[in-house]
């Protein structure tokens, strides 16, 4: 079973939702942002122009008549972005498209519907871009909502090296937006001018590129210099695999561009933990496949001896939830899990599990029954829920990583390499597939 770090795993999702978290979701998160500081789930450039664009429209919409929020008016923005796409493709997916089921059929283009939650997706990619764009200095934060944000200066420029190009109806892109935000009336939503502006299919201008990756080296100052460090070694190394195809498949091996030691030191303690954190999903999904099986009021004892494939698993995840604490991290939530899963008592790591998860399976005093979430007719595995805001790139990116580094690593490895003109061949050919897999997770209500 493969898990991706913040990315929920590919399959239906019932009416409840089949996620854990198993309570280490704050060190899943302190993980990813010791890797790459400053992230969040962006990995493409476009994602970061649709949410900048988001929040400077909000800011210039008359309040009379009540102004949309920044939230509202980011999320129409990306929607209509993705319908102008999706139209032009004749509805085939992409990778980086979202609402292609959704969104089939709508045709009406007015604001006053596309703001709606009902017209786009429950999780648009803005959610990825939160963290990222205070980060990188786009915005100006008076919180860690994105309601709170409001344009900096930075991201004026950034809006306007990516959208001088084109003017629909001879209107700057931001006007044209803040009419349509501002009118009930659309007819001039799909011009090409506009549709070129905001495809998320299509590489930012090169000034638009440039000042991203300045972005990414100089971040907003506001930023703790070892942050900055960071971002700025996690971006050598991957630019670095990205021209001279350098791959360092190993964690004994310290890729020159990470000059930190620590730095390389979490991002392996990052990766060790979340392979016992994957591997305690496996002891779960599989106790949840044999509770299956007993049909009407499916239990499990305790008290009884663990079933053979039930204690092959808890092995396996003990022998990795050592391996992480040989790493002797400062994370105290991770260390906790760790060692619980680590015990000698396979009962006892049952116990300690199950205790965690209370929403595909809980405990009643000594015995394992379903939670909300249990799956009588046969389970799909259940998904760690991470982080909503996170944003996993397509499957593979070709090339070859430490084993299970930070899916910020491999974000931001296309995210370089689009910065750089070249995100097409590295989507290849696992676009269609993730797409697939996408639909039915963010597009499920």
């Amino acid at each position: 079973m493969t898990y991706m770090w913040g990315l929920l795993g590919p399959g239906s999702l019932p009416s409840e939702r089949r996620s854990r978290t198993l309570g280490v979701a704050a060190s899943v998160r302190l993980f990813n942002e010791l890797a790459v500081p400053g992230l969040g789930g962006v990995w493409f450039g476009k994602q970061l122009l649709l949410a900048t664009l988001g929040v400077k429209v909000a800011g210039l919409v008359s309040p009379s008549g009540g102004a949309p929020t920044s939230i509202e008016t980011a999320n129409a923005i990306e929607a209509l972005a993705c319908w102008l796409d999706l139209q032009s493709r004749g509805w085939q997916p992409d990778s980086r498209l979202r609402g292609v089921n959704k969104m089939k059929g709508q045709s009406d283009l007015a604001f006053r519907l596309v703001r709606e939650p009902k017209f786009y997706v429950t999780q648009p990619m803005r959610m990825s871009t939160v963290e990222a764009l205070p980060a990188l200095g786009l915005v100006n934060a008076g919180g860690t909502r994105f309601n709170s944000f409001e344009c900096s200066d930075a991201g004026d420029i950034f809006v306007d090296a990516a959208c001088e190009d084109w003017r629909p109806h001879n209107r700057t892109v931001v006007d044209h937006l803040v009419r349509w935000a501002s009118s009930s009336t659309h007819d001039s939503m799909t011009t090409s001018p506009l549709h070129m502006a905001l495809s998320p299919t299509r590489a930012l201008p090169p000034r638009a590129r440039a000042l991203l990756i300045e972005r990414l080296v100089s971040g907003s100052g506001r930023e703790p210099g070892d942050s900055r460090q960071r971002r700025r070694d996690a971006l050598a190394w991957v630019d670095d695999v990205r021209t001279h195809g350098s791959v360092f498949p190993s964690w004994d091996e310290r890729p020159a561009q990470i000059t930190s030691l620590q730095h390389w030191a979490d991002l392996r303690a990052g990766a060790r933990f979340l392979a016992a954190r994957d591997a305690a999903l496996e002891v779960l999904d599989t106790l949840e496949a044999s509770m299956a099986t007993l049909g009407a009021g499916p239990r499990y004892s305790l008290r009884d001896p663990v079933p053979g494939a039930i204690a092959q698993r808890i092995n396996a995840l003990r022998i990795k939830a050592r391996v992480f604490l040989t790493e002797a991290h400062r994370d105290r939530e991770a260390n906790v899990f760790c060692r619980e899963c680590s015990h000698t008592d396979d009962v006892q790591v049952l116990h300690a599990l199950v205790s965690r998860d209370a929403r595909v399976l809980r405990l009643r005093g000594d015995e394992v029954v379903p939670g909300p979430a249990f799956q009588a007719h046969g389970t799909g595995p259940a998904s760690a829920d991470d982080d909503p805001g996170a944003d996993a790139a397509p499957g593979s990116t070709r090339a070859v990583w430490p084993d299970g580094v930070s899916f910020r690593v491999r974000n931001l490895f296309l995210l370089n390499a689009d910065l750089h003109g070249e995100l097409d061949p590295w989507l290849a050919p696992a676009s269609t597939q993730q797409a697939t897999n996408e639909t039915a997770l963010v597009e499920a209500v």
